[in-house]
């Protein structure tokens, strides 16, 4: 592929920056025809686009086999996430448990405990 962009830009380049005239212009079209009118190319092509479709079709293949398993596992974690959030929450009822909690949730979300009324934002 980086090949086909190099070779692309440099015809590109040979058009536009050609101060012969048409001559370049044609005789690279001609050339440009006459690869891709290559029945080798053609097959060539022709194998890559299957290759792809294979590959696709695997692919998808994998996925839909996985799909269910890993959407078990992601619900488990979730649930399993909210229980804890949901015991230590209630299971925190005094007033410095309250506050660690706070802290906790605070330090977690990106470091906000440092910016408050008493910190200015600059420093």
């Amino acid at each position: 592929m980086k090949k086909f962009v190099f070779l692309a830009g440099l015809a590109i380049g040979v058009v536009v920056g050609s101060r012969l005239g048409r001559g370049p212009y044609e005789s690279l079209e001609r050339t440009a025809k006459q690869v891709a009118g290559d029945p080798e190319v053609q097959r060539r092509a022709g194998q890559a686009k299957e290759a792809a479709g294979k590959v696709a079709h695997d692919a998808a293949e994998t996925v839909k086999a996985k799909a269910p398993e890993v959407a078990s596992a992601a619900s488990g974690a979730v649930s399993g996430a909210a229980s804890a959030a949901k015991d230590k929450v209630s299971g925190s009822s005094d007033d410095s448990a309250d506050a660690t909690v706070a802290e906790d949730s605070t330090a977690a979300a990106g470091g906000d405990a440092e910016v408050g009324e008493d910190r200015p934002l600059s420093s």
